[in-house]
């Protein structure tokens, strides 16, 4: 049964890509180049960091790109920034059952609260690990053990939630069982151990545990 969960913030608790996409998008236009949304989103779901090197790289516009990308990603409104169904409902789910909900995000502590105090959900998490804390990015299981240890969690009975092979990989080096939301249909090279397309079907999993038993 689980009863911890450790999430990815960007496209796994939030639905943040139409945003970054589209900041990336203006900040390319602002230096007169034109993408596709699809090759963007394509690069972004990689890494951030790797689109931002791949297209500074490809037109040559150095730290300049990241630069007007922030810019731009600082006026995006939470609004933009939507929870995923049922995230909220798993976080609550987890909680009722004496566990605990946290976050390991590439994001800083800033732009992370600017969401998660919008919707309500900050008090949901026992801590949010954010770039601010100096761990090594993922799929470094740093921060991952971190929590495991700080928080004594017993890793079989923690679930880790992320929309990209590096949140995978992460989590299967800290030991915690794996949770892969694979929204665009995007195969891994890395095998998780649940596989979703939506938060309902987790919900349904969480919420049917031991059941029957």
């Amino acid at each position: 049964m689980f009863k911890n969960t450790i999430w990815d913030f960007d496209g796994t608790l939030c639905d943040t890509y139409p945003s970054i996409v589209r900041s990336m998008k203006e900040a390319l236009e602002g230096f007169g180049y034109e993408v596709a949304e699809e090759e963007i989103l394509w690069n972004v779901k990689k890494t951030l960091g790797y689109a931002l090197e791949y297209y500074a790289e490809k037109f040559g516009l150095g730290e300049a790109l990241e630069k007007k990308f922030v810019e731009l990603s600082k006026k995006a409104s939470p609004t933009e920034r939507p929870l995923y169904d049922y995230t909220k409902e798993i976080c609550e789910l987890i909680i009722d059952r004496g566990g605990m909900n946290f976050i390991v995000t590439h994001r800083d502590l800033e732009s992370t609260l600017k969401v998660t105090d919008y919707y309500g959900i900050t008090e949901l998490f026992t801590e949010i690990v954010t770039r601010d804390h100096g761990f090594a990015r993922k799929p470094d299981p740093e921060a991952f053990n971190y929590i495991v240890e700080k928080y004594n969690l017993r890793k079989e009975e923690t679930l880790a939630i992320g929309d990209r092979a590096l949140d995978i990989i992460a989590a299967k080096k800290c030991g915690v069982k794996t949770c892969y939301f694979n929204e665009f249909g995007v195969s891994i090279d890395i095998v998780p151990d649940i596989e979703i397309t939506s938060f309902k079907e987790l919900y349904e999993l969480i919420k049917n545990e031991g059941k029957g038993k």
